[in-house]
């Protein structure tokens, strides 16, 4: 056989195929045809479905290399597979470093038939290391005792260049998607079901995108980690990060925990951007950690701002500084500035809006938001405070988590504009100097408090 670079080889199980599986071994005859795409410069290896490949050994890919199935085609770790610790089911061959596509298929780690802990670092589903520009997309990753994805690259200079997409995660043993020490990651349209740690965790990464992802899991003492961690791990920044229009909720551990490990006066984490999110029923550990126990953390990063979010439900606090280690001795400043958020407690704790920790090292500036059902704030002197409110907001629905405002000029249901009785008075009540172009007509010229503000679904103002 001799194809010419770009080509596709088929494996499949019914001798159709270039390369046929039996259903034992076939990461022989998977690698196998990996090689040979590998030798004529590159192309893709297809798994036709509806077929399980059971495999008992690493997948290697090459440079400019797709790997791409049916979505009933499934490769799956063997049972007991006893294979030592940071052995991954699919890695870059040796000197392999750019170009890699993994989409379409399943895989399935088998974790309920392995003899390993979950999180310990046995058979992480993709590993690539010092590599660029990776795409896993229209995947299904599920039953895992480790990671989804993890991309260790440890150079800042350069994109990266990971894309993780469309892809559905089901109750791994760690991360879904897990980057260490790079620049350039989109993270978007996923739907993960955690088990052990967190969805996506950055750690020394930046210049980062995560939005439009679903992200929850159930109350149960399995259920660990926050819905996104952003960590300083390595001595490199975590810096320019956008995480924006994700729904996050039913969560032991925070929705988003951001901290940066500094035990030194250098900053190593800033410019993160939290807006437009929902967040309801996280941080329902029922100890309290100081790191779990509210939607959004921060500890050691400046200029974090956090916008037109709403909270429903976020455990002890809706937003908090927390320093981590608590040992860490700082002289640097940090500021968060919160803005045009809804922050709504629960019955079950006593809910702070905002909990500052190191008031000493940080400030929170707090501008125009709807607090509703909790405490107004914790460690005032270290909270500067302007035109707050504190009022239902009137949701459209709060117990089917529609977090759209009730108005009387008109309110987006999902599928048409509907008009209530009543009106929200967080319409028109945010930030003074809030972008509010977006906003249909009547937008009465100022931005909306909590999700939908500043987009085409905000609710309409009343004629005045």
């Amino acid at each position: 056989m001799s194809l010419p670079k770009g080509s596709i080889v088929y494996v499949d199980t019914d001798r159709t195929g270039n390369y046929k599986c039996d259903g034992i071994n076939d990461h022989v005859e998977i690698n196998e045809a990996l090689t040979y795409i590998d030798s004529i410069g590159g192309g893709t290896v297809y798994l036709r479905g509806p077929n399980t490949y059971w495999i008992d050994g690493t997948l290697e890919m090459g440079s400019n290399t797709i790997l791409e199935g049916d979505s009933d085609a499934c490769i799956k770790l063997v049972p007991d597979a006893e294979w030592g610790d940071y052995v991954p089911l699919i890695t870059n061959m040796d000197g392999a470093n750019e170009n890699f596509t993994i989409k379409g298929f399943e895989i399935d780690g088998n974790s309920e038939n392995q003899s390993v802990p979950r999180g310990s670092g046995y058979y992480d589903m993709i590993y690539f290391y010092k590599c660029t520009d990776i795409t896993v997309t229209d995947m299904r990753m599920e039953w895992g005792t480790s990671d989804g994805l993890i991309v260790r690259n440890y150079f800042h200079d350069i994109s990266s260049n990971i894309v993780f997409t469309n892809n559905s995660v089901y109750k791994l043993g760690h991360e879904a998607l897990y980057t260490l020490g790079l620049n350039g990651v989109t993270v978007a349209n996923n739907n993960v079901f955690t088990r052990t740690n967190t969805a996506f965790r950055l750690s020394s990464s930046g210049h980062a995108k995560i939005y439009n992802n679903i992200i929850h899991s159930e109350i149960a003492d399995w259920s660990t980690g926050p819905g996104i961690e952003i960590d300083k791990s390595s001595g490199y920044p975590s810096e320019d990060i956008e995480i924006y229009k994700n729904t996050i909720h039913t969560l032991n551990g925070a929705g988003i925990w951001i901290f940066g490990e500094d035990t030194d006066n250098v900053v190593r984490g800033k410019d993160v951007y939290v807006h437009h999110n929902i967040f309801y029923d996280v941080g329902q550990y029922d100890i309290n950690t100081g790191y779990s126990n509210s939607a959004i953390i921060i500890g050691q990063f400046d200029n974090t701002r956090i916008e037109n979010n709403v909270i429903d439900n976020g455990g002890h606090a809706g937003i908090k500084y927390y320093k981590y280690p608590k040992s860490a001795s700082m002289d640097a400043s940090f500021t968060t500035v919160v803005r045009n958020n809804i922050i709504v407690g629960s019955d079950e704790y006593e809910d702070i809006g905002l909990w500052n920790t190191d008031s000493a090292n940080h400030t929170f500036i707090s501008n125009n938001n709807g607090i509703y059902n909790v405490d107004r704030t914790y460690d005032g002197n270290s909270i500067v405070q302007k035109d707050d409110i504190y009022v239902d907001p009137l949701f459209a629905d709060a117990s089917k988590h529609d977090f759209h405002l009730k108005s009387t000029a008109g309110r987006w249901s999902g599928k048409a504009w509907v008009t209530d009785s009543v009106t929200s008075p967080l319409i028109d009540s945010g930030y003074l100097h809030s972008n509010f172009s977006l906003e249909p007509k009547p937008n009465g010229n100022r931005i909306n408090i909590g999700r939908y503000g500043n987009t085409d679904e905000a609710s309409k103002s009343p004629s005045t």
